[in-house]
């Protein structure tokens, strides 16, 4: 349960059984979820993540435009407007 409260983590766990989902950064991340322990694989989430412009920049290219930039913590409660 754990891991399905994180947006990037739900993700990973449904595209991982089949789900669709719309194209990102980490679309190409399946991992094996830990029952006991709640969690994914920390490499998962380093997979799914960008971490500077350049990278922004690749995943944009890759990905398609228009794209959408949404951060996957802070909890600042206004989601996408």
């Amino acid at each position: 349960m754990r891991a399905l409260g994180d947006k990037i983590g739900s993700t990973i766990i449904a595209q991982t059984a089949g789900v669709p989902c719309i194209k990102w950064n980490g679309d190409d991340v399946i991992a094996t979820y830990d029952r006991e322990s709640g969690c994914l694989p920390d490499e998962s989430y380093q997979q799914a993540s960008i971490a500077n412009a350049n990278e922004a920049s690749e995943a944009s290219i890759r990905i398609g435009f228009p794209v959408m930039i949404k951060a996957s913590e802070g909890g600042g409660r206004k989601g996408i407007r």
